[in-house]
């Protein structure tokens, strides 16, 4: 080994030791350390019986949470019933869109057959409902009104009412959205489960944040049946109608 002096004292050259890591031992290394941090959680997990039943809740809670956080974003506050306002022209009613039992309401107006949709709430297609919501769309209605009478399973078509909502707002977000309430029937006990399917359209109105037009209240008797003269005359019991449509818009 090589000698040098130094103040008169003979030292050894001390040769640095080089260390060197190839780039292969580096990824061995971080993977051997993902490994056992996996196997250490695996042990941990298996050792508490509901651990994964907890985990898949607690996923579902939160995909629920954002598709929930989402909606609301997409629905402001609303004010329901919607108050009388300013009546609007006739014209009005081909630049909306109608959705539901509205043969014969947009037969006394002129109306886009482009935005009109007859389809039943009850058993309609998801696909079906993504089409129709595609369409209005294309067509760029001023706002969308569902209008559906009392069906024969209250549940069925509410979920099925909802679930057509969630695909219109989805494909139209700024478009605001009416249901319009059920009207009266003539017979007693069939009016009153309209009045439940009222309440029950009401209560998705506020909860989605939609308008609800109470077109049901001008057509009642005093018992709360529909009105004789509306039963009798079909032309003004659907003009009627129209003119609640024409005098309440919150949009």
């Amino acid at each position: 080994m090589a000698k040098r002096r130094k103040h008169g004292k003979v030292e050894a050259r001390q040769v640095l030791a080089r260390i060197r890591f190839k780039p292969g031992v580096l990824v061995l290394i971080a993977l051997l350390t993902f490994i056992g941090c996996f196997a250490i959680y695996l042990i941990s997990a298996s050792a508490q019986e509901d651990y994964w039943e907890r985990e898949i809740a607690s996923t579902l809670e939160d995909e629920s949470t954002n598709k929930s956080g989402d909606k609301t974003k997409r629905r402001g506050n609303v004010t329901n019933p919607v108050p009388s306002s300013e009546r609007a022209e006739d014209s009005r009613m081909g630049e909306v869109a109608f959705i539901g039992d509205v043969s014969a309401l947009v037969g006394y107006y002129k109306t886009n057959s482009a935005m009109v949709f007859t389809d039943a709430v009850t058993g309609m297609a998801e696909s079906r409902m993504r089409s129709i919501a595609r369409s209005l769309r294309g067509t760029a209605p001023k706002a969308v009104y569902l209008w559906y009478q009392c069906p024969a399973d209250l549940e069925a078509a509410s979920d099925s009412l909802e679930s057509l909502v969630d695909n219109i707002t989805e494909q139209m977000p700024d478009v605001p959205v009416y249901i319009l309430s059920a009207t009266p029937a003539s017979d007693a006990a069939q009016n009153q489960k309209t009045d439940t399917w009222n309440a029950a359209l009401f209560a998705m109105a506020d909860k989605l944040g939609l308008h609800y037009i109470d077109v049901s209240t001008t057509l009642k008797a005093n018992d709360g049946t529909l009105t004789a003269a509306y039963a009798e005359d079909e032309q003004t019991f659907y003009t009627t109608i129209g003119d609640q449509i024409l005098t309440h818009i919150a949009d």
